[in-house]
């Protein structure tokens, strides 16, 4: 039985005692393949500022940061505490959930089952899973892969109760709600048993003609990937994605499993005191965002997507724009930049052009966890980072702020 977390416990601490953990963790640094001495300790403690600085502003317990480039990770290292209750500093093996960042590993997947025959994109998907009811107009593989397919997200239901008046509906709204959170502390070893929560619900949308992020869209694609290779879906992506990319430290974020190096998870509001994180058992969200993983996995990941999980002209299709829409590269920076729209999202790929022409990656937020990856695919350089909180917002202007002190450090 699990017992969720009090949402009011106060975990008063001191970020001056995290600034100096996060300087002394250099400890718990790698470096690897330096041009120089010189160089590398010059990137070595830029980053480190950078990430002090961070976790001073921020107050998220931990960064944990890697850099890569061509076929190499020319940087890693962690800063601040992975357990606050216990008093463990985070190191680079130190491992983080992945959230939503998982969708592009789980495209990646798709579009390699797409190149090699096994997967229609264009296809009804219940050729490959039946298990989902046809909706009137047909989905596509495609179609979940962009958000286009009309399947909901998550629903508010604390909205919906506000505004019925209906005693009836009042109380079919209050059943789903507790069906649905139901389902966050259930552990689920399959992608099918997932899908009872939303699989009866109607589109939002004609699938097609409109676009809306969403979760259970991606776990509706885990059913058809399963469908199409007639493989079990964590072992497609372990043999499409986790293994050709070298992602050693990349696993299921199971509840049940004693995983070494496993961080504690946070909450961060700048109004409150820093407190745990809600509970959440992420398994019925797998494909979407179900992993556990470290920066340099992400790195590995990213630089290998670039350069050999997929085609080039699969490539430019996973990063062209899902919906017809100018892409958005004119206004102000802002930390929503991080959170994903129509006019920025392809196949499981954000588009971050707004900060540099042609850089793509994702970023995740979950309980317990926030990441983000980017990609300059011209350049072969990626940079991965992820801490233990919801609620951090430092994703583009963190990442960015490392690349420029890349740019700067290594030729």
């Amino acid at each position: 039985v699990k017992r969720e977390v009090t949402n009011g416990v106060n975990m008063n601490i001191d970020h001056r005692i995290l600034y100096v953990l996060c300087l002394l963790s250099v400890l718990h640094t790698g470096y690897a393949n330096a041009e120089g001495a010189t160089t590398q300790n010059d990137l070595r403690k830029k980053i480190e500022m950078a990430a002090a600085a961070e976790i001073e502003s921020s107050k998220t317990p931990s960064l944990q940061i890697s850099v890569g480039k061509g076929d190499k990770i020319i940087f890693e290292g962690a800063y601040g505490l992975a357990d606050i209750e216990n008093n463990v500093i985070a190191n680079s093996m130190s491992k983080y959930r992945t959230a939503s960042v998982a969708k592009w590993f789980t495209a990646t997947a798709a579009m390699r089952l797409s190149a090699n025959g096994s997967l229609d994109l264009d296809a009804p998907i219940q050729k490959y899973c039946p298990e989902f009811p046809a909706k009137g107009t047909p989905i596509t593989a495609r179609q979940l892969l962009t958000h286009t397919a009309g399947i909901r997200g998550y629903f508010d239901y604390e909205k919906e109760l506000s505004e019925t008046k209906d005693k009836a509906e009042t109380e079919r709204l209050q059943i789903r709600k507790l069906q649905e959170e139901a389902s966050f502390y259930t552990r689920y070893v399959d992608v099918i048993k997932p899908l009872d929560t939303f699989k009866d619900d109607p589109v939002i949308f004609t699938p097609g003609t409109d676009w809306e992020y969403t979760s259970f869209g991606y776990r509706v694609l885990a059913c058809v990937m399963q469908g199409a290779a007639k493989m079990d879906y964590r072992q497609l992506m372990q043999d499409l994605v986790f293994t050709p990319a070298n992602m050693l430290s990349t696993e299921l974020d199971d509840a049940w499993k004693i995983i070494p190096g496993r961080v504690s998870g946070y909450h961060i509001d700048r109004a409150e005191p820093l407190r745990r994180a809600n509970m959440r058992d992420v398994s019925e969200n797998l494909p979407a965002g179900g992993y556990l993983s470290t920066s340099s996995d992400l790195v590995r990941f990213a630089l290998t997507f670039n350069q050999s999980l997929v085609s080039e002209d699969v490539k430019a299709q996973m990063t062209m724009p899902a919906r017809s829409l100018k892409m958005d590269t004119d206004t102000a920076k802002s930390w929503r930049d991080a959170m994903p729209s129509a006019d920025k999202y392809g196949y499981g790929i954000m588009l971050f052009s707004k900060y540099e022409d042609g850089m793509i990656g994702h970023t995740g937020r979950q309980d317990g966890g926030s990441a983000i990856v980017i990609l300059n695919p011209k350049s072969d350089l990626a940079i991965a980072i992820m801490t233990n909180a919801k609620g951090w917002n430092g994703y583009l202007d963190l990442a960015m702020k490392i690349k420029d002190i890349v740019d700067h450090s290594v030729q």
